[in-house]
């Protein structure tokens, strides 16, 4: 843990008013005095300017660290004040200094007032960072900004990639966003950055779910993290990941209608996080919640339509024997999409245990997959048991409102999820996306997968 954090709270960091040294001192010594310490106001002032006289406490263009230390205090003590019009100091470069850290300590640790001395100089050395903490919105977000940097043993900083800094300055702010817009969870996903070392020492309130399409054991082991999501199609771009997991975590319980969601995510296997979104949950996905939103997806079980989705996305990668295929497949709702339906050749399924077709089973997985190049759709229980294949969907009305360029195999679909409360899946074979409907309305549609970007 960096020094930092164990000596300064969040209240105590404050937008200073006054443009003078002597000023800046006195409102940052108030800060400190009322807080249990024994410290009396005045003495911090005397002794703080008493060394300023000696030599300036200037550091860096734009930072000051005046200090000082007092006999018989226990412990150490910091205050920080930011300053967007500056404050007029006995600065090296002759400008006002906008970032100051006051810090008081005794006698009785030398040792450890030289080492936070150094770590907050090295620390602001960033221009960058500075300008952050500057312009942070709140005090929980400066001092998260000041403490989520790459530090080693004893609180001293090594050499951290620009990467990791990036990743662990946009994840403190992204944690700051979510308090501010009172998020549901934080999304991030990890297959950008690989480690999830660089979030261990900043602390989050909010829910934090990771999405990753491995298994993630070192994840899970993660104290921080309080969900895992696995969306197993590493070749889908960021944005249809993003989709994915928000789908999959509604799917879940983990969010509803009237959630907000923070989403952090990167190139997949870049090393960094570069993109971070707000999301309203129900706006998201209007179709989804359009009839219920205590069980948005009916009696389709979460595993099952993750393992559709998955299949689905295979078949659109890699087609059939070289050539592209497209297919449906119909979930949930059995009893009543039964209803649309009619066999147009002999059910391949039929006269099987449920046990021997259900789709969680990896065995069948190029069954399926085989059976994909027969017009028509797979009929699958809201438990994954596949009732048919090779079936015509025959709903009574067209489904409205839907996307121009949709072929009628999507029509078909669409028109189904209107009628009834199942989920359907489209494989395009034409443009190899996969499209999902709900609600006679299209959910998400997913590019054909490819390179991850």
């Amino acid at each position: 843990m960096p020094l930092l954090a164990r000596y300064l709270l969040p209240t105590r960091i404050v937008t200073l008013r006054s443009r003078s040294r002597e000023g800046a001192i006195r409102e940052l010594a108030s800060v400190l005095a009322p807080g249990g310490n024994g410290l009396d106001a005045d003495v911090v002032i005397n002794a703080v300017q008493n060394r300023e006289k000696i030599v300036s406490s200037w550091i860096a263009p734009g930072v000051a660290i005046p200090h000082a230390r007092l006999p018989g205090l226990a412990g150490i003590e910091v205050a920080v004040g930011r300053s967007r019009a500056g404050v007029a100091w006995d600065s090296g470069d002759g400008d006002p200094v906008h970032l100051l850290f006051l810090i008081v300590s005794g006698d009785t640790d030398p040792d450890q007032h030289v080492l936070l001395l150094a770590e907050i100089a090295r620390t602001l050395r960033d221009r960058a960072l500075m300008q952050l903490v500057l312009t942070a919105r709140s005090p929980a977000e400066a001092w998260r900004l000041l403490v989520t940097r790459g530090y080693g043993e004893q609180g001293i900083m090594p050499a951290a990639s620009a990467k990791v800094r990036l990743s662990r300055l946009l994840f403190a702010h992204a944690l700051s966003v979510a308090e501010e817009v009172k998020a549901k969870a934080v999304m991030l996903h990890g297959d950008a950055v690989g480690s999830l070392r660089f979030i261990q020492d900043i602390p989050s309130p909010a829910k934090l779910i990771l999405v990753t399409s491995s298994k993630a054991d070192d994840a899970v082991e993660n104290e921080r993290i309080t969900h895992v999501l696995q969306v197993p199609f590493p070749t889908l771009d960021r944005f249809d990941q993003v989709e994915l997991a928000l789908l999959f975590a509604v799917s879940q319980g983990l969010l509803a209608r009237g959630d907000t969601v923070v989403s952090l995510s990167g190139v997949p296997s870049s090393g960094f996080l570069d993109t971070l979104l707000v999301i309203d949950v129900g706006r998201e996905f209007p179709t989804v919640f359009a009839k219920s939103a205590e069980t948005p997806l009916g009696d389709v079980e979460p595993q099952v339509l993750e393992k559709v989705l998955q299949l689905a996305t295979d078949i659109a990668r890699e087609g059939r024997e070289g050539k592209p295929v497209g297919t449906t497949f119909v979930i949930g709702d059995y009893e009543r999409v039964v209803r649309y339906c009619r066999q147009m050749v002999i059910n391949p399924f039929r006269g099987y245990s449920e046990e021997e077709k259900s789709i969680l089973d990896p065995s069948l997985e190029e069954t399926v997959k085989e059976f994909s190049t027969i017009d028509g759709a797979f009929i699958i229980r809201g438990d994954g048991v596949i009732m048919s294949a090779g079936t015509f969907l025959r709903p009574e009305k067209d489904a409205p409102n839907l996307p121009s360029g949709l072929g009628a195999r999507h029509a078909a679909a669409a028109a189904l999820t209107e009628t009834t409360a199942s989920v359907a899946v489209v494989v395009s074979q034409s443009t190899g996306s996969v499209s999902l409907f709900k609600g006679g309305g299209l959910v998400m549609s997913l590019e054909r997968p490819g390179s991850a970007g």
